[in-house]
């Protein structure tokens, strides 16, 4: 690809146990500020794990994620009816 291309491809995220914030970031489109306010939530946080003496390289497990995104998610439709009264 060009440098002169408008869009560069983005890198695929794979499925695997575990993802560190940027990958979380990317796989729920969401913004870096986005990403400090829902782990930092009093009520069902994100559910990223650090080492209990380290504050950097936070982890998510797969299915803590996808449970997490579950409970805190409706179905498209839903919130077109919920919308509408």
């Amino acid at each position: 690809m060009s440098e002169d291309s408008p869009k560069q491809e983005k890198q695929q995220i794979l499925p695997q146990d575990y993802y560190d914030s940027r990958q979380v970031m990317r796989l729920l489109r969401i913004s870096k500020q986005k990403y400090y306010e829902l782990i930092n939530r009093d009520d069902d946080p994100l559910p990223m794990r650090v080492y209990g003496w380290s504050t950097r390289g936070a982890l998510a497990e797969r299915g803590e994620l996808m449970a997490w995104f579950k409970r805190n998610t409706i179905f498209a439709r839903d919130g077109k009816r919920h919308g509408k009264g």
